[in-house]
């Protein structure tokens, strides 16, 4: 039995939003080097701690962004597989997302744009159709 079409573009969706981290994390890395100097600016180091300051910005988000974007994939494929509880597992990872965005107030950008596609395969992961899929009977 085919899965139900929510179904499909949840997954799709949060498909999406890991390669979007992943962009946003290569793009972070390419303009590494004007971070320092926009922490600077923006008041959140000083000129002595920038560098270091930058690049522990750099692998924490980088770590983030990694479990967060390999979560999404293979938790996503596993509804594909008809697992229920991959669902929950991945409504607790896009929630964590959640607070973590609105907790640093980096809400703007690409950032609300994750937000929106998170929302959206969220509310398609758990429509119905979805549901009744995952929970029925497996063949």
């Amino acid at each position: 039995m085919e899965s139900p079409r929510p179904l499909r573009y949840a997954i799709v969706l949060w498909w999406v939003v890991a390669f979007v981290l992943v962009l946003q994390t290569v793009l972070m890395w390419v303009g590494r080097d004007a971070l320092p100097q926009r922490l600077i600016e923006g008041r959140q180091a000083t000129a002595a701690d920038a560098a270091a300051r930058a690049e522990q910005l750099l692998l924490v988000n980088t770590g983030f962004a990694a479990v967060l974007a390999g979560a999404y994939l293979l938790l996503g494929a596993m509804l594909f597989n008809r697992r229920p509880w991959a669902r929950i597992a991945l409504s607790a990872f896009a929630l964590v997302h959640l607070v973590l965005l609105l907790g640093t107030g980096a809400v703007f950008s690409t950032n609300a744009i994750l937000l929106i596609l998170g929302v959206a395969a969220a509310v398609l992961m758990w429509r119905r159709p979805s549901t009744e899929w995952l929970t029925g009977e497996h063949d």
